[in-house]
């Protein structure tokens, strides 16, 4: 589906709502507090307010979602999650201009999107015939010195079909503490535990970069993903590089899936989110000396 036919399908609010809607509550309307199917909706709103009938709770269509508290049109949110889901992406200024944003609200939008991408990938695990290997990105074929400050190790996985064929990968960034030297390869077993469901991980097949049993296709991967952030987003840093690493694994992995739409649509509603403190770490610097002088008011008033 090209993005003018997909904008001309969730052309008014109301498409979107009712879209929202279906993903949010497939069987009907259903209180999140005590499961209760019947509800007074009050329409006055920008968005609908539903009443659970039976605990007096009031919920909306972005409560729990990674679009709560957002003032941004869901037309908006919408075309930003199909952008999302084309497999050459879209980058926080791209996205400012298509859905006539704040480069600002895009990029909060951006790495929101990807947060929901990310704990989604994490529920998925590889299973079957499971292969594993280290990798670099960032690799300097000439390093210098200091060449742990420029090339980033990673761990990436893969699970295989029955005809040998790559279904689905997993890239996850390193710790630098792992690596010893630049010919050192670290060791795999957390990264094992964390992306392998159990019954799979005594079968994983573990290989390393480099020496005679080396995982061309997993190296390739990494290069690719690596040539994929830096064509979209002029290369990452080392703060968000886990949740772009996600980003493409995710996408890769659906992008012969039709309904992949619906799929990040429904992962965004089932997901709260991040905000922008956390995002840009600084939470605690806003919250520091302000908030003291306030409670401080609010002693000598008492």
């Amino acid at each position: 589906m090209t993005y003018e036919a997909f904008c001309s399908s969730f052309e008014t609010e109301e498409d979107c709502m009712q879209a929202l809607f279906k993903v949010k509550w497939p069987d009907g309307f259903r209180c999140p507090i005590c499961s209760n199917t019947n509800c007074y909706v009050t329409s006055t709103r920008r968005l609908p307010l539903y009443e659970c009938a039976r605990c007096r709770t009031q919920t909306s269509l972005i409560s729990d979602t990674i679009f709560r508290g957002s003032r941004t049109p869901l037309r908006s949110w919408f075309r930003a999650i199909f952008l999302h889901t084309q497999w050459r992406g879209i980058n926080a200024l791209q996205l400012s201009e298509k859905i006539n944003v704040s480069y600002k609200t895009a990029w909060l939008i951006c790495h929101k999107i990807r947060f929901a991408m990310s704990q989604s990938d994490a529920e998925n695990l590889l299973s079957g015939i499971v292969r594993v290997s280290d990798a670099i990105l960032y690799r300097r074929i000439i390093p210098p010195r200091n060449f742990l400050e420029f090339e980033q190790p990673v761990f990436v996985g893969s699970m295989e079909d029955e005809h040998g064929e790559i279904t689905r990968f997993k890239i996850r960034v390193s710790p630098r503490s792992l690596r010893k030297d630049r010919h050192s390869s670290p060791d795999a077993s957390s990264f094992i535990q964390q992306v392998v469901v159990p019954t799979s991980i005594p079968g994983t097949i573990v290989t390393k970069r480099h020496g005679k049993e080396v995982n061309r296709e997993l190296r390739w991967v990494c290069r690719d993903a690596e040539r994929w952030m830096a064509s979209k987003f002029r290369g990452v840093g080392l703060k968000h590089l886990q949740v772009y690493l996600d980003h493409y694994c995710y996408i890769d992995s659906r992008q012969e899936d039709s309904s992949i739409f619906i799929d990040l649509l429904r992962d965004c509603v089932r997901r709260v989110g991040i905000n922008y403190p956390k995002l840009t770490g600084t939470l605690n610097r806003r919250s520091s000396r302000p908030v003291r002088q306030k409670h401080a008011a609010i002693a000598l008033v008492g």
